[in-house]
């Protein structure tokens, strides 16, 4: 019996995050296989790429509203603030909605200026940042009421089941393997899996004094959602660079291999991400009532259980990584020394923890930012030396040598600020 109460609510929030991102990670997985199966290898790298630009103009569409949720939407519900969170809700709604017209109508434009693309990709792409936006801030409200099932399942479990089974529907009915169909019904399953998340919320979320919405930290939501912006674009581009490059240095066949090798790979902080998502609104709790000692027993407990996952996933990885990438096709496996490199940035950052989450959720925005701005330009000059000589492997290094950059700068200036070690050594805090 776990008589920690911190332990135990990670414990038991973790569980059942780790259950539904295990079902979603292979939900995507077979997804793309399927689309890797159904558009060949050329076509399927078009259509990653094109998902990859839609995945880096969801963030700016939100606004960093998903992200001011777990600072905001958590203090909110602890001091029942009913009003200010419809109001911030509400703001969130608005803020997205423009936003995503604004990031859909540049994608268009700029993929027409640039030519070679079809028209009918770049709408279908463009469809999909709104719900893929929105799905983003409802899940990250949920998380903060700790609703930890609901926050996760209608993103990773039911858009991309939806996305299988559409595509299967098509296949069934002969649909001619296109890029422009595989991203209309990704749209379609995106769209229908934030109707059901909405459902959800308005029950979750239903204020129980009927209070009216009160918009007065407005400014407050906007100044800090957006160095929030700012960093999460930061961190996604890092995670897309390598795929949007090898497109535009490479081909789209190393795209699509790279594409590969990385979806393998992200399985190493899988534990950590499950781990986060309980931590992080504690972490913003503990802030809050100024209790470093709490954030200290959340940070390291999130970082050993993540690091012990890490370890054993990189592992099977190692072991049965060319076996894998074969499911995705026989030209797959020759992604695979890409992937051991990608593996190594993985184990550095599942060991520092939940550092980002250190900074953004206690008021380091901005020092946060810095690094991130750094780790990218660091990303962006590898890239652009090693891609045209060594392809994915190139690609690899630059992506690993980016990722444990970031993670060990803030993993030093959060020991040194606040006195955390939020590493899985877990050392003492100082004052």
């Amino acid at each position: 019996m776990i008589r920690d109460p911190i332990a135990y609510s990670i414990l038991r929030g973790s569980l059942t995050s780790i259950l539904v991102r295990v079902t979603g990670v292979a939900l995507g997985y077979v997804a793309h296989v399927v689309l890797s199966r159904w558009l060949g290898l050329h076509a399927y790298g078009q259509y990653v790429i094109a998902l990859g630009w839609a995945l880096v103009l969801t963030l700016p569409a939100r606004l960093g509203f998903d992200n001011s949720a777990l600072r905001f939407s958590t203090v909110y519900l602890e001091t029942r603030q009913f009003g200010v969170l419809r109001g911030f809700v509400r703001v969130a709604i608005a803020a997205v909605a423009v936003g995503s017209l604004i990031a859909g109508a540049a994608m268009i434009v700029a993929g027409m200026v640039v030519g070679g693309v079809d028209i009918a990709t770049l709408m279908w792409a463009a469809a999909l940042i709104l719900p893929l936006a929105l799905l983003g801030v409802f899940s990250a409200l949920m998380r903060t009421a700790q609703r930890i099932f609901a926050s996760q399942f209608y993103d990773q479990v039911l858009r991309p089941g939806l996305l299988i089974f559409l595509l299967l529907a098509l296949v069934i009915l002969g649909g001619r393997p296109t890029v422009e169909a595989a991203l209309m019904v990704t749209a379609i399953a995106a769209v229908a899996a934030l109707a059901a998340l909405l459902i959800e919320f308005r029950r979750a979320f239903a204020s129980p004094d009927g209070s009216a919405a009160d918009y007065a930290d407005a400014g407050k939501w906007f100044a800090i959602g957006l160095p929030l912006l700012a960093i999460i674009m930061a961190q996604e581009l890092m995670n897309q660079l390598e795929v949007l490059l090898l497109g535009s240095l490479a081909d789209a066949r190393s795209a699509g291999l790279f594409s590969a090798a990385w979806r393998l790979a992200s399985l190493l902080p899988f534990a950590l991400q499950a781990l986060a998502t309980v931590g992080a609104p504690m972490i913003a709790s503990a802030y809050h009532r100024n209790r470093p000692d709490e954030m200290h027993r959340v940070a390291k407990l999130n970082a050993r259980l993540g690091f012990a996952f890490a370890l054993l996933a990189g592992l099977v990885l190692v072991l049965g990584g060319r076996w894998l990438l074969a499911i995705f096709g026989p030209e797959f496996t020759a992604a695979y020394p890409a992937l051991l490199v990608l593996l190594l940035g993985g184990l550095v950052n599942a060991s520092t923890g939940v550092v980002a989450y250190l900074m953004t959720l206690t008021g380091r925005e901005r020092p946060a930012l810095a690094i991130f701005v750094a780790a990218l330009a660091v990303s962006l000059s590898l890239n652009l030396v090693l891609i045209p000589r060594f392809g994915i492997i190139g690609a690899a290094v630059a992506s690993t040598s980016a990722l444990s950059f970031w993670n060990v700068a803030m993993l030093i200036y959060v020991r040194r600020t606040i006195g955390i070690d939020a590493s899985a050594i877990g050392l003492r805090p100082r004052a």
